[in-house]
């Protein structure tokens, strides 16, 4: 499906930084928790957040930032559109609901790989039904995402190259 086929109504915004309240909450995740040395941070920049840092594939090799959603606030979604500005390094919207393996939420993740462009802005658009599934980067067998029970929405860099990265998000919205 392309970002045009989805009827004009069908989405709502779950995240958009033109709110001064929404950048508080988001947090950072670095891989120092798997002993890596990559490090991200987020700034708050003109109406967007900024997500930048330096990847260090020895050890964990990743960074990534997340907040939680409201209950029910992706319900009778089918599709994530993503409104950000990458450098052409390899991101991934993360999502995590009630699906849990050994103890810990399973992460279910997809590339973002621009759609369309308005200006500046990349448009992504992730079939909710397509998800990859991993836990602690590892994939995993899981059931499909349940919309209905969304827990959290991030993104993650881990691409394996050594070296500063630097991204902007705009907007998140869900898709019927």
């Amino acid at each position: 499906m392309s970002l045009s086929a989805i009827e004009p109504g069908t989405c709502r915004t779950l995240i958009d930084f033109s709110d001064p309240d929404e950048f508080a909450r988001w947090e950072v995740v670095n891989d120092g928790v798997m002993g890596g040395r990559s490090k991200g941070h987020i700034e708050q920049v003109g109406g967007a957040l900024s997500f930048t840092g330096t990847i260090n594939p020895n050890g964990g090799g990743f960074t990534s930032l997340r907040r939680t959603l409201p209950e029910s606030a992706m319900a009778g979604a089918r599709w994530l559109r993503i409104v950000y500005s990458g450098d052409a390094r390899t991101y991934e919207v993360t999502l995590r609901s009630d699906a849990r393996e050994r103890g810990r939420r399973i992460a279910y993740r997809a590339t973002l790989t621009p759609e369309e462009s308005e200006g500046q802005w990349s448009l992504a658009l992730i079939d909710l039904a397509n998800l990859d599934t991993s836990l602690f980067g590892q994939q995993v067998d899981a059931p499909a995402f349940a919309t209905q029970e969304a827990h959290s929405v991030g993104l993650i860099i881990a691409d394996g190259i050594d070296g500063d990265f630097a991204m902007r998000l705009q907007r998140i919205e869900a898709c019927a």
